[in-house]
């Protein structure tokens, strides 16, 4: 029995066998060339979506900074608030984009330009001033 098993298997199965075992050549390179491609696209996205994140917190940095010396310099009594917020964001290498000096508050809104494609710029906003005392 164990002959006739063997025999019927290497006669019927064995071509099909011999068949299927010639159709997967080369088809090591083209998963590998896949994988590779994925790959550099998924560290593509990566790189972007870190580039974005810097971006957004060195906006967000100036942007504080920014409203910070904006409403000093209206503590102080500076007639142009915005100027200092101007020259503020200029020096980090970002651009002002609004400024509104609201009583004695300054809101600055700021823009930084990123290396992504799709997102030429991030922006943030942020407001300065004196603590209510209650």
């Amino acid at each position: 029995m164990k002959q006739f098993v063997k025999q019927w298997w290497t006669t019927r199965c064995g071509r099909f066998m011999r068949l299927f075992a010639k159709a997967d050549e080369g088809s090591g390179t083209v998963s590998g060339i896949a994988l590779i491609a994925a790959t550099a696209v998924m560290l593509g996205v990566v790189a972007a979506a870190g580039n974005l994140l810097i971006c957004l917190h060195r906006a967000q940095h100036v942007a504080d900074l920014a409203a910070v010396a904006s409403a000093t310099a209206l503590y102080e009594g500076s007639a142009v608030p915005c100027e200092v917020a101007s020259r503020t964001t200029r020096g980090n290498g970002a651009e002002l984009q609004s400024c509104e000096i609201i009583g004695e508050d300054a809101r600055i809104t700021v823009a930084v330009g990123t290396n992504v494609p799709f997102a030429s710029q991030v922006s943030k906003s942020s407001r300065a001033g004196p603590v209510a005392c209650e």
